[in-house]
């Protein structure tokens, strides 16, 4: 028997420490069925994730075909190791497979005889990609299948294959010449002769169940599960969204076993993640999700294991998350995708399926559950303009949803990255790197490059940048650190919406300074510098050695959200200032007594209760942590965890002795150094475990206080 030797890559950067840390089930998959169905010869694998252990599998184990993922947080550097791979073995099959592909018109189906926009683009892209010898653009496992088979035929003999001139079944790839387009018939979703029922996809084997993926199972990667594939909506933003709408399913059973395999080697890993992803489109959507969690449920009670759950929740039937979470103890992560509040803009991307007022009432059963929903808008969307944005916003904050704001990204595979969407809604695109998204292979840096859009016919530039920037707003004062000042501010009768547009306000007035207005001017500065007119733009300018040390340093090149709320923190005091400075502008007309002595206590007591600038700008080992009282004439600290009583109740002088947790100050600084480790410097690593830990447990950096009188 003939032997062959298969290398299937998902490569990830990690120059600054990895983007994602997810089990590469994808190429699992391929590689699970690819040993099933091509049994005729002998087929040894290697799978990887890694750029480094990539490019020494091409060097030393010399594989006869190079299968690589190509998304849009990897598409450079995918070809790169396919340039790689031609360059060692110009005889080796080279495969590219993903969404990163431009497609045909209305669906992923590309056509031979169009030569329309769409024709042209996948034959540039073709041509300006000569070491792939197919693009898998279709569902990978059946299109990889045809080509290895293809390659046995002809004797593996990659020339002998092109020259024929035949299309491959849900391949795309040049001719012979390499003039003209081949396209091979479309391939049917696996599974798609029956319903969601059928569970058709369990003819794919599990690359869990046997073993193909045990090397990621080491408590470093995040394990995946798909348990169906497929999205019945057509949401133009999405690569999705021209996909084929019909929903194929893996078994309820054979999901469990995998969940089940996976958690008798993880949750035996002290120190390791403990979370897995669901990659459904939208996981919760049927009955046999609701069964899964029964299974997930036993799992739990078996293992205390996973302690979280990420998944892409449903448009519809919220009904069965809501079920599925109160099954999984409250570990599963509820999201409401909105991506706009106003309904012709919904029309326009294809979501008018959504319903506010049901998502309303959605929102509120699962905040009586004791979770914070959280939703996503996307800015500039066709439509939108900067008044619906902003209503849409408030309507959202007014009824206590944690709210992110994304720029739109113009993908490859979606219908907005289309040029006919593009000419209809007057969409401008900018050009900015991927955050950490970068690194040096074989002496040549690569950069991932995203198009986004910066406006539309219904949306300008300069009010692009304004949602943006008060987006950063809303996002850090959705901090858990602020959230006393949110219930004091409630309490007065305060709009959480409308203080955050006063403090945007009073911050960018000319005549205010100070450590936050800093950070804020950094913010929007840089949201307009990061922008290019083109991949080249971007790309030249990363490359310069000094700004390539810039990307290194975390100085450029990040999540600017991510990146300035992390900064913010550092001027906290600074922020508090502002915001007190707002709410007592807000009541300087009411009528409420000893509200300016209840502010001024709250103040006070805040101001003092982080141990920040202990933490990490003290040198360690020089240290003084002495105790002091704190007077206040307002129990603020008391009232906080009784704030449904009245004021009056708590109007009294008190003093406060406080002292600081040296163990708690340990932990911080020994956590900190964990990010050292992944080639962070000392601020990002010290940004980075703030912002993460202020999200969700910010006691770990509060003093310690007593109250004496």
């Amino acid at each position: 028997m003939d032997k062959i030797k298969i290398l299937l890559a998902h490569p990830r950067h990690n120059t600054v420490g990895a983007h994602s840390s997810y089990v590469p089930i994808n190429i699992g998959y391929i590689a699970a069925y690819l040993k099933k169905e091509v049994s005729e010869i002998d087929i040894e694998f290697k799978l990887e994730v890694d750029p480094k252990e990539t490019f020494e599998a091409l060097e030393n184990w010399k594989p006869d075909v190079v299968g690589i993922s190509n998304y849009v947080w990897n598409a450079s550097l995918s070809y790169v190791i396919c340039e790689y791979a031609k360059k060692l073995n110009h005889k080796s099959l080279v495969i590219l497979g993903g969404p990163e592909f431009p497609a045909g018109t209305g669906s992923r189906r590309i056509e031979n005889t169009s030569r329309d926009a769409t024709y042209d683009k996948s034959l540039n892209y073709l041509i300006e990609r000569p070491a792939v010898d197919y693009f898998a653009y279709a569902d990978g496992e059946v299109a990889f299948i045809e080509l290895v088979r293809k390659f046995i035929e002809n004797k593996f003999s990659v020339k002998s294959m092109r020259d024929k001139n035949e299309p491959i079944k849900g391949c795309a790839s040049l001719s012979a010449d390499g003039k003209k387009l081949l396209v091979g018939e479309y391939i049917p979703r696996i599974g798609m002769e029956g319903s969601i029922k059928a569970e058709g996809r369990d003819v794919v084997p599990s690359p869990y169940l046997n073993g193909m993926l045990d090397k990621f199972l080491d408590g470093k990667f995040t394990p995946v599960f798909e348990t169906s594939r497929g999205c019945p909506f057509l949401c133009t933003f999405c690569d999705q969204g021209l996909d084929e709408t019909k929903i194929t399913a893996f078994s309820t059973l054979r999901c469990a076993d995998e969940i089940r395999y996976v958690g008798e080697r993880v949750s035996k890993i002290k120190d390791g993640i403990h979370t897995i992803g669901i990659f459904d489109s939208n996981w919760g959507i049927y009955q046999k999700d609701v069964e899964l969690a029964d299974h997930i449920a036993k799992i739990m009670e078996k293992y205390d294991w996973p302690q979280y759950i990420y998944c892409s929740t449903p448009k519809s039937k919220r009904e069965n998350l809501l079920l599925i979470n109160d099954k999984l103890k409250n570990r599963v992560g509820v999201g409401l995708p909105m991506q706009s509040m106003a309904d012709n803009v919904l029309k326009k991307i294809k979501r008018k399926n959504l319903d506010t007022i049901k998502q309303l009432n959605h929102i509120r059963a699962i905040q009586k559950r004791g979770k914070t929903a959280v939703t996503e808008l996307i800015v500039p969307l066709p439509g939108e303009t900067e008044q619906s944005y902003f209503e849409g916003l408030k309507f959202l904050m007014d009824n206590g949803v944690m709210t992110a704001t994304y720029t739109l990204m113009q993908l490859c595979g979606a219908e907005l990255g289309r040029d006919e969407a593009i000419k209809k809604f007057d969409m401008k695109s900018k050009y900015r790197i991927l955050p950490r998204q970068f690194g040096e292979y074989k002496g040549k840096k690569v950069f991932e490059i995203e198009q986004v859009c910066i406006s539309t016919n219904t949306m300008n530039l300069e009010s692009y940048l304004r949602c943006r920037n008060h987006s950063f707003i809303v996002k850090m004062l959705s901090q858990q650190i602020f959230n006393p000042v949110q219930k004091l501010a409630e309490k007065f009768g305060i709009n959480w919406y409308d203080l955050t547009r006063d403090v945007a306000d009073a911050i960018q007035k000319d005549n205010s300074k100070g450590k936050f207005k800093e950070v804020f001017e950094g913010f929007c500065n840089e949201s307009e510098t990061e922008l290019f007119d083109s991949v080249k733009g971007a790309v030249d300018f990363y490359s310069k050695p000094k700004n390539y040390k810039a990307l290194v340093d975390g100085d450029i090149g990040e999540n600017l959200l991510e990146k300035y709320v992390g900064k913010a923190i550092f001027a906290y005091d600074d922020i508090l200032t502002i915001i007190f400075g707002v709410i007592r502008n807000k009541l300087s007309a009411s009528n409420q007594s000893d509200a300016y002595s209840i502010i001024s206590s709250a103040e006070k007591w805040l101001k003092n209760l982080y141990m920040m600038d202990e933490i990490f700008d003290e040198e360690e080992g020089k240290q003084t942590y002495d105790q002091y009282e704190l007077k206040i004439d307002f129990d603020f600290p008391n009232w906080l965890s009784q704030s449904h009583m009245p004021f009056e109740k708590f109007k009294n002088k008190c003093t406060y002795k406080v002292d600081y947790d040296v163990e708690k100050i340990k932990y911080c600084r020994d956590f900190t150094k964990n990010y050292l480790d992944t080639n962070y410097d000392k601020m990002r690593a010290i940004a980075r475990f703030v912002r993460e830990r202020m999200t969700g447990n910010a006691n770990i950096f509060e003093k310690q206080f007593q109250k004496i009188s």
